[in-house]
């Protein structure tokens, strides 16, 4: 009976990139190995029996090859939808992005057409799943100025989308200083002007430190009294506002805040 090999490696893009180069690369064979990041809750591993678990450090190098392969010999769209899986907050998607792997390399380009294929379709729904978060929250972030006159914000995704919101923010905000504050996971994107955005790890951050920041802000009452004022009483629907405007986005939306 063969040893399965499980690579253990940090729950992150690069991380899992890595593993996959390295489960790719050791000859063990696609069917003896498994690839599983690590969650900061320790609660992605069940330990199997009969298994050597193998520990992965992150490797920029490796990381940045199987990116490259990935582009060159299946498409610049399924590297996009790799890498929405890997920002999601679904379990063992290392493992489903390898097997996505295997296929993809076999069947280049075409590969994201393989719906009735287990592997792609599950891929495809994290993508989407993935897809309609960052489209809520382009919506649904809200700036506060601080004193200093950073625009600040906090957020509590499901997904790990800082990445992807980043971008939108930097292009329509250029001259702003702003920052993306993810609560759940204490990292935040920081833009300065002229300059490119970065992901920065906060793991000092505490709810009361956060609290204090996002309660300053000049211009909240005005957030408050737009959102009384657009608002037909005699047209007020809160069933249709629960479903255009989830709760869970409400506690980080200035307009909602007491």
């Amino acid at each position: 009976m063969n040893t399965k090999k499980i690579f253990q490696c940090k729950n992150s893009m690069d991380g899992i990139f890595t593993a996959i180069y390295e489960a790719w690369s050791s000859g063990y064979g696609h069917d003896n190995v498994m690839i599983e990041e690590l969650c900061e809750k320790n609660d992605y591993s069940n330990m199997q029996l009969f298994s050597e678990y193998i520990t992965v450090n992150t490797d920029m190098e490796k990381a940045l090859k199987v990116s490259r392969s990935i582009k060159q010999k299946i498409s610049e769209e399924a590297f996009e939808i790799v890498c929405r899986v890997a920002l999601s907050d679904y379990r063992q998607k290392g493992d489903l992005i390898y097997r996505f792997l295997i296929l993809g390399f076999r069947s280049g380009r075409d590969i994201v057409n393989h719906i009735s294929n287990d592997v792609v379709n599950q891929m495809l729904k994290i993508n989407r799943n993935v897809g309609n978060e960052v489209h809520h929250f382009l919506g649904f972030l809200r700036f506060s100025q601080l004193e200093n006159n950073i625009l600040f914000s906090v957020i509590h995704p499901k997904n790990n989308i800082i990445s992807l919101l980043a971008p939108h923010f930097a292009d329509r905000l250029p001259q702003e200083k702003f920052i993306i504050f993810d609560g759940g996971r204490n990292i935040c994107a920081l833009h300065l002007p002229g300059r490119p955005w970065i992901i920065s790890d906060i793991p000092e951050a505490n709810p009361d430190m956060v609290y204090k920041l996002k309660n300053y802000d000049n211009y909240k009452d005005l957030w408050k009294i737009f959102f009384e004022n657009i608002a037909i009483k005699e047209r007020i629907n809160l069933k249709l506002q629960r479903n255009n405007l989830p709760l869970r986005y409400r506690k980080d939306m200035t307009e909602f805040q007491s």
